[in-house]
This record gives structure tokens, C-alpha cells and sequence, in this order.
């Protein structure tokens, strides 16, 4: 068994882990079908057997030994439209304090 390695360049936030990776990607895969936050879907990733959550709109996954570039053909106008759909998005799932959005980095090692 070997080990898979990955990057994500994804706008977004991290969510609270409420319980198994599993449980969690089904609820939100129930959760997230409002037609008010059309964009935003979520993943998954992180260390190995240690994954974390994310809530995302725009998400590009870059594998070892490539590159890719997805930021700058990102506007104004369209960051503010995903961070009203994020922000809905959250309240929809019960989240007490929502994060700001931005861009993140997320390695993940599975």
C-alpha cells in the first residue's frame, strides 16, 4: 500500500470535524443542495487519517510535480458572490462562527 500525495488550492474555509470523515461527507453531501449556494460543495483532506473539513467553492487539485494556476482569473465581483454563498452555506449547516473565506492550501497525504 503506498502513499497519495496532493495539493489543493481551494476558495473557502475550514469547518469544525463533528464526526467521522464518513458521517461528515454524507451530511454535508445531504446538506449543501440548496439552490441559494449553488457553488459551494466541500472536501476533505489532510494529513494521513487525519482529514480535515472544508467548506469550498472554486477547488483545484494539484499533484505531485505539477503546477497550476487558478487565483488570478479570480474577480472581485466573483469572491464576493462566493463568500455570500459560503456564508449561507454555513448558517445552513448550523455553524455558530463562521470563518472569512479566502484562499487556502490544503496539502493532503492519503
Amino acid at each position: 500500500m503506498g502513499m497519495y500525495r496532493s495539493t489543493y488550492v481551494a476558495y473557502g474555509f475550514r469547518i469544525p470535524d463533528t464526526g467521522s470523515p464518513c458521517e461528515m461527507a454524507d451530511r454535508l453531501d445531504a446538506q449543501l443542495t440548496d439552490p441559494c449556494f449553488p457553488d459551494v460543495g466541500h472536501i476533505q483532506a489532510g494529513d494521513y487519517d487525519q482529514d480535515m473539513t472544508f467548506l469550498v467553492t472554486e477547488c483545484t487539485e494539484v499533484e505531485l510535480g505539477e503546477f497550476k494556476a487558478t487565483i488570478c482569473r479570480t474577480t472581485a465581483e466573483q469572491c464576493a458572490i462566493w463568500n455570500d454563498q459560503l456564508v449561507k452555506a454555513a448558517e445552513a449547516i448550523g455553524l455558530d462562527e463562521i470563518p472569512d473565506p479566502g484562499w487556502l492550501v490544503i496539502p493532503d497525504l492519503s
